[in-house]
């Protein structure tokens, strides 16, 4: 696994959300969600930018609510 990768995808994700109004143990969530989500789609093994990041943000983000 990519140690380089796996930051870029975290630090893209971060990007995509204001972290201002977040408590700490929600932005240690989101990180944890991000490296859990890279990890268990094997997202190493592709190309990683901003539309990967947008496209998992649902999932790695805590406030998000996933409906159905």
């Amino acid at each position: 696994m990519s140690t380089k990768k796996l930051n870029k995808f975290v630090d893209l994700s971060k990007k995509l959300v204001d972290f201002k109004h977040y408590q700490t143990e929600e932005q240690e969530e989101f990180v944890s969600n991000a490296i859990a989500i890279y990890r268990n789609n094997n997202l190493g093994g592709g190309v990683i930018n901003l539309q990967v990041a947008k496209f998992f943000l649902f999932l790695v983000d805590p406030r998000k609510e996933v409906r159905g």
